[in-house]
C-alpha cells in the first residue's frame, strides 16, 4: 500500500474495506464510512469517532448486524495481501496468539476465560502478518482468527484430547486458510516456541511451504550423516545441537522487549541437517520424519545480571553457511512485528477498552481495527525505513505547504521524508530526542 493511501484516511478505508460482501451496498457503505471515522482518530471511544448520534446509531446496528461477519469484513483484504505477498520473491508468515482482556465489561456476553486469574475473561487472537523476508517491509494480514477459550473436559485422556477441537490447532488452520504461494514465491511460516507442533510442520510442507519455528519440544531426532558418523542414531534436539561446536561470531544489536532493555549481545552460532521423528503417541498427519536444519544461537558471556540469549530454530530452508544460519536468526526477529501489531491493537486502537453488547459485536470491530493497527505500524515503517526519499514522493506539494503555515518551517526543510515524518511526529507530541525516532502514537497524533 503506497504512503499516500496510509495517510489519507478516506483513501485507506476505501481501498482495504471497498470490496467486502455484506449482500447490500449500503452495508458496505456503511463500513467504509465506519472504518475512515476510526481512522481519523484510531485511540478514541467510538462516539468520539463517529461524531454525531447518527452516524454512532447507524455504527452500533452494524456492529450488531447478526449477517455481518467477521470473516466478510476482512476477506477482501487478507486476499490482496496474499496476493502481494506472491509477487515478492521471499515472504515471512509471521504468526502468533496474544489474549484481549474485556474484564473491564463484565455485561459483555460470550466471552471465555483467558487465564491471567480466575475472573480474567475475554477472548484470543491468532494473526499472521505477512513480511518482505529481504526489505523487512510489513505487507499486512494474510489471516486472523479470534476464539474463545473453551475448558478441557474433566478427565479427559490422551486419546480424547487428540481426537477434539484443541486451541493449537489454530496454528494449523491458518496455514491451511493461507495456502499455498501459487507463485515462484517462497513463503516461509515464522513461529515462536507455542508453533513447535509435528502436524503444523507436516501441514506447512503440504502447502508447498518452508517453516522456521523456535523449538520447545526435546524431539527424537537423527543427525545428518556428515555428523555422526552413525547416521541411525537417534538422540534429542537439545543434546544434540548443544554439542555442536560454535561454527561462527557476531555482535547482534538485541532490541528492548518486556523487561528487558535494548543491549548489544556477544553470540555465537551452530547448525546441523536433522531428521525429526514423528511423536510415538499419535500428533502426527503421518508416521513420516519431517527433514529440517536445527540452528542455536547462544550468548556465551552475558553482561552481569542479564540472562543469556539462547535460541533453538528449526527449519526447512537449507543451511549450509554461517551467513544462511545467520539469515534464519534475522528472520526470526522479525517475528516481534507481529507482537509490536498485537501491542498496536490493544494500546494504539484501545480495542480491550471497548464496550459492545457480546463477543460477536467485538469479532465485527476487530473486523474493522485489525486493518487500522497495521496502518499504524506502516505509518511508523514508513518513517523509519526511508529516511533520505523525497517527501514529495510520499505527500502532494500542498500538503507540505499546509505544514509549512501549520509549523512555521520553511519548506526546504521537509524535502526529505525522515523531516517529514519528524515534523508530523512533533505536532502529536514527538521531542526529537537522540537515538529515539518517532512512535505509532505520535505519527497518529500528529
Amino acid at each position: 500500500m503506497k504512503a499516500m493511501s496510509v495517510l489519507d484516511a478516506k483513501e485507506w478505508a476505501r481501498e482495504t474495506f471497498g470490496e467486502v460482501e455484506l449482500g447490500d451496498p449500503r452495508r458496505r457503505d456503511r463500513v467504509v464510512q465506519v472504518a475512515a471515522a476510526m481512522a481519523e482518530d484510531p485511540a478514541a471511544t467510538l462516539p468520539t469517532q463517529m461524531g454525531d448520534p447518527s452516524a454512532l446509531h447507524a455504527a452500533y446496528r452494524m456492529l450488531n448486524h447478526e449477517a455481518i461477519r467477521f470473516e466478510q469484513l476482512q476477506e477482501p483484504y487478507w486476499q490482496r495481501i496474499r496476493e502481494e505477498a506472491r509477487q515478492r520473491k521471499q515472504v515471512l508468515l509471521v504468526q502468533d496468539t496474544t489474549d484481549l482482556n474485556s474484564s473491564q465489561h463484565p455485561k459483555t456476553k460470550g466471552l471465555g476465560p483467558i487465564g491471567r486469574s480466575k475472573k480474567a475473561q475475554g477472548f484470543f487472537l491468532q494473526s499472521v502478518l505477512a513480511v518482505d523476508a529481504e526489505t523487512a517491509e510489513m505487507l499486512g494480514l494474510a489471516y486472523e482468527e479470534p476464539f474463545v477459550r473453551q475448558a478441557a473436559p474433566a478427565d479427559e485422556t490422551h486419546a480424547q484430547r487428540l481426537q477434539r477441537d484443541r486451541e493449537s490447532l489454530v496454528w494449523e488452520r491458518a496455514v491451511q486458510a493461507i495456502g499455498p504461494a501459487l507463485s515462484q514465491a517462497q513463503w516461509i511460516h515464522v513461529g515462536d516456541r507455542g508453533a513447535d507442533i509435528f502436524r503444523l510442520l507436516q501441514h506447512i510442507e503440504l502447502q508447498g511451504c518452508d517453516f522456521l519455528i523456535r523449538a520447545a519440544q526435546d524431539r527424537c531426532v537423527q543427525a545428518d550423516a556428515r555428523e555422526k558418523e552413525d547416521d541411525e542414531e537417534v538422540t534429542r534436539l537439545f543434546q544434540l545441537v548443544r554439542s555442536l561446536p560454535a561454527q561462527d561470531s557476531r555482535v547482534k544489536d538485541l532490541p528492548r522487549l518486556h523487561d528487558r532493555p535494548a543491549r548489544q549481545a556477544s553470540l555465537q552460532i551452530s547448525w546441523s541437517k536433522v531428521q525429526v521423528l514423528p511423536p510415538k503417541n499419535g500428533g502426527a498427519l503421518q508416521k513420516q520424519a519431517v527433514e529440517a536444519w536445527v540452528v542455536r544461537v547462544w550468548e556465551p558471556e552475558p553482561p552481569g545480571g542479564q540472562e543469556p540469549l539462547e535460541w533453538v530454530l528449526l527449519t526447512s530452508v537449507s543451511v549450509e553457511s554461517a551467513a544462511q544460519a545467520w539469515q534464519c536468526v534475522d528472520w526470526y526477529t522479525m517475528r516481534w512485528t507481529v507482537e509490536d501489531f498485537h501491542r498496536c491493537l490493544k494500546t494504539g486502537c484501545s480495542l480491550e477498552k471497548r464496550h459492545v453488547q457480546s463477543y460477536e459485536d467485538l469479532t465485527r470491530l476487530l473486523g474493522l481495527v485489525s486493518p487500522l493497527a497495521v496502518r499504524l505500524l506502516l505509518l511508523r515503517s514508513y518513517a523509519r525505513q526511508t529516511p533520505q526519499v523525497q517527501a514529495t514522493s510520499i505527500v502532494p506539494t500542498f500538503w507540505l505547504r499546509v505544514l509549512e503555515l501549520f509549523t512555521n518551517r520553511p519548506l526546504h526543510s521537509l524535502e526529505s521524508a525522515d523531516h517529514l515524518w519528524r515534523t508530523i511526529a512533533r505536532l502529536g507530541g514527538y521531542r526529537g530526542y537522540r537515538g529515539d525516532g518517532p512512535h505509532t502514537h505520535q505519527l497518529k497524533r500528529g
